[in-house]
């Protein structure tokens, strides 16, 4: 009796690359920052975050956030 003793093993995993939206409307915006809507109507409205009006709808655009977050940053100190 011959048995086959071949194991099988798993396909390499795919690379899946989300697709990241170019505009976030407010609520999508507050959820990437981790604000609240308020706060991130309060950034535009004080000119800190951009945004675009497309179909009557109020839009900021993904490079004005990652902007905004690097801006936000502390630079580290350099020691004198």
């Amino acid at each position: 009796m011959i048995t086959n003793n071949t194991e099988t093993t798993p396909a390499p995993a795919e690379k899946t690359t989300a697709i990241q939206p170019l505009f976030y409307d407010i609520h999508q915006a507050a959820m990437a920052l981790n604000l609240s809507t308020k706060s991130v109507r309060r950034l535009v409205w004080r000119g800190r975050l951009t945004t675009c009006k497309a179909v009557r709808k109020v839009l900021i655009p993904r490079k004005q956030i990652e902007e905004f977050i690097k801006a936000s940053c502390d630079t580290p100190k350099l020691a004198a």
